[in-house]
């Protein structure tokens, strides 16, 4: 019976295998390429959607992104949206607690931001609006991010899939919310402007720009330098060897998700209150999934993740731009180019770590010789 079992089973024809020894250098070489790569097939789905424009793409693309300060500002803010989730999803990851809903507890905290916006007495202090805003899409979100962990901790259930299916639940309750708040059944939340909300934020959102900056660098920090950055790091090479170093591990992946949340919250209330001033249920729009993808790219380090959110960004702002002014949907364009964007990366990745080989029947070969 065993031999007939043995002479049944299926052998592939290709076997993968982990490359020993590839240089650093080789490694970035491939990465590179794949990005080149990947900016030309976006040339390329552009050319066969709209024949004769494979010259025109970059062009415009080039033009629109970094023709004019406007447009400048706009992608440094996409830019810094995007950065400050995939930094925020970091430390999680680093300690291998796979947080998968950022989606969920920023949007969570967009709809407390909303919440105070829209409901607080009209004769409040504007400044005094911003801060309870604030305050509060950083206590929903830090809460938000705190019951996975909590389960994780104390009745040891799968975060991928706790963290995944509450993005669904804040999907709904932002729903739910508006159609609460919005009795006239337009499911239109409205405008949140309101008399120094631009003084005070920037026009469109821009002091997202510095803020960016300053988080990542502190979070540059406390990853590299600082002792819960070692605890992190610890804890994410072996629970047990962080307890053998005297690691308390449940204080560290609590105080590590209460952090995430404070931040996510605060991306909240940057969207909300200043670069849309409304609210919906899409206005995360899939960024939260796309900050999973950049920290992953970016293995966990600062500055590979920095690298990672740029390119992203430039690749949707341009191709969103360079597809309208060629005269295509812009949305979906620039979803195509970005898939093919972060397939190619991830494709790299993989080439760079493995090998596929071919299995060869030596016996059959030596009957053929």
């Amino acid at each position: 019976m065993s031999n007939e079992r043995k002479g049944l089973a299926i052998r592939f024809p290709l076997y993968v295998t982990k490359r020993i020894g590839f240089s650093k250098k080789k490694y970035w070489l491939i990465r590179l390429g794949g990005v080149l790569l990947a900016f030309l097939m976006a040339s390329v789905v552009c050319t066969i959607l709209k024949p004769g424009s494979f010259g025109m793409f970059y062009e415009e693309m080039f033009r629109g992104t970094f023709g004019s300060l406007d447009s400048i500002i706009d992608l440094l803010i996409a830019f810094s949206i995007l950065l400050l989730i995939s930094i925020t999803l970091t430390p999680a990851f680093k300690m291998k607690f796979w947080n998968i809903g950022a989606e969920g507890q920023i949007l969570v905290g967009c709809m407390a931001a909303a919440a105070i916006a829209k409901f607080m007495p009209r004769g409040t202090p504007e400044p005094v609006i911003l801060l309870l805003c604030l305050f509060s899409a950083q206590v929903l979100s830090m809460i938000w991010c705190l019951i996975p962990a909590l389960f994780k901790t104390f009745f040891k259930t799968n975060e991928t899939l706790f963290t995944l299916m509450m993005n669904y639940i804040a999907a709904v309750m932002a729903a739910w919310a508006i159609s609460e708040w919005v009795k006239s059944g337009s499911q239109s939340f409205g405008s949140l402007y309101q008399g120094v909300f631009p003084a005070i934020l920037g026009n469109s959102g821009t002091l997202v720009i510095p803020i960016a900056a300053v988080i990542f660098v502190g979070m540059y920090f406390y990853l590299k330098k600082s002792k819960h950055g070692y605890e992190v790091t610890v804890l994410g090479e072996s629970i047990d060897t962080a307890r053998y170093a005297g690691i308390n591990v449940t204080k560290v992946t609590l105080r590590t998700l209460a952090i995430s949340g404070a931040l996510f919250g605060t991306i909240g209330f940057f969207l909300v209150c200043a670069i849309h001033q409304s609210f919906n249920e899409t206005l995360v729009g899939g960024q939260g999934f796309t900050g999973v993808l950049i920290a992953w790219l970016g293995h966990f380090d600062p500055l590979e993740v920095l690298l990672f959110a740029f390119l992203s960004s430039l690749m949707q702002q341009g191709t969103t731009i360079a597809a309208s002014s060629i005269g295509m949907s812009a949305a979906q364009f620039s979803a195509i180019c970005t898939g093919v964007f972060f397939f190619i990366i991830i494709a790299c990745e993989f080439f760079s770590r493995y090998k596929v080989r071919i299995h060869h029947d030596k016996k059959k070969e030596a009957e053929q010789a």
